[in-house]
């Protein structure tokens, strides 16, 4: 819990009640959604769709006003996930994992998702707002990235839909954030009253944070989306399609980013999908194995 300075004890203790019962609120909100298929990827599980099956889930809910809590996983989350017992649980509490890294589609598919395809956040983020009209506009709302560029980011992505309306953009501090601090940002989130909201925080903060604040807008489809502004600004270049194509853009990634992505990759990363893999395809097997003797005692059974 977050003690504001110049709260008293018994203020802060309520304050403390009060985030407490909107996480649960918010936690209760989520778990009584019908969750879309999904696939076992070491600690967490990873939606067994492709790009457009997740757009359309997303803009469905938004023409609804049926909430979603969706986040973006590459290897990173399922490095962090195996050590970090309260973001696999946001991960688990969310209606939609989608594969954002190209070794987590793999992963997925090896553990039975066939539908699995790479969904980034720069790739949802753009089809979910080719489905908005003018006619029936989306209001967004930002929340993260550096100022300048989050500005950026809004101008690009209202510059190329005609149908989407960013309503708000708040760029918080880099550093740690009292609770009034955090609250008057959520007020102000709740007062645009987006659609869609993506939060630029990084993993694990932006899952956290919609975990905690998701019941201030229970209706909207909240999105973690990492260095999608940083894309849509111009800041960050995609690979070309054709290291997309084959799941090695982050070797574009690593060369842009040599000092913030080395150690991520080939420290963390690379070691959870040696140990994962293995899991994932002795699962599998047993797994198969339990079909091949379902299958053959109701062959027996019908015989």
């Amino acid at each position: 819990m977050t003690t504001v300075p110049g709260l008293s004890t018994s203020t802060a203790g309520e304050a403390g009640e009060l985030a407490a019962a909107a996480i649960a609120e918010a936690e209760a909100l989520t778990s009584r959604q019908p969750r879309a298929a999904h696939v076992p990827v070491g600690p967490l599980t990873v939606f067994n769709g492709d790009l457009d099956a997740a757009a359309d889930l997303c803009i469905a809910a938004v023409r609804a006003r049926r909430g979603l809590r969706v986040a973006t996983a590459n290897m990173d989350f399922v490095a962090r996930a195996r050590r970090d017992e309260i973001l696999r649980l946001d991960l688990e509490r969310s209606s939609l994992v989608v594969a954002d890294g190209a070794p987590v589609a793999w992963l997925a598919r090896l553990a039975g998702g066939r539908q699995t395809r790479r969904v980034t956040g720069v790739d949802l983020v753009a089809a979910i707002c080719r489905r908005a009209s003018e006619a029936s506009p989306v209001r967004v709302a930002f929340y993260g990235g550096a100022p300048a560029i989050a500005a950026q980011a809004a101008i690009e992505l209202e510059r190329r839909y005609p149908g989407v309306r960013v309503v708000t953009q708040i760029s918080p501090p880099y550093r740690a954030m009292g609770r009034a601090e955090v609250d008057a940002d959520v007020a102000a989130l709740a007062l645009a009253s987006p659609d869609l909201v993506l939060i630029a925080l990084g993993c694990p903060k932006q899952e956290r944070f919609i975990a905690e604040h998701f019941g201030a807008l229970p209706g909207a489809t909240w999105i973690g989306v990492g260095g999608t502004f940083d894309f849509y600004a111009g800041r960050r270049r995609r690979a070309p399609k054709i290291l997309q194509n084959v799941g090695a853009e982050w070797l574009t990634r690593l060369v842009q980013e040599p000092r913030r992505l080395w150690r991520r990759y080939l420290k963390d990363d690379l070691p959870s999908l040696l140990r994962v893999a293995p899991a994932v395809l002795r699962n599998r097997r047993l797994a198969d194995a339990r079909e091949v003797d379902e299958l053959r005692r109701s062959l027996t059974g019908a015989a």
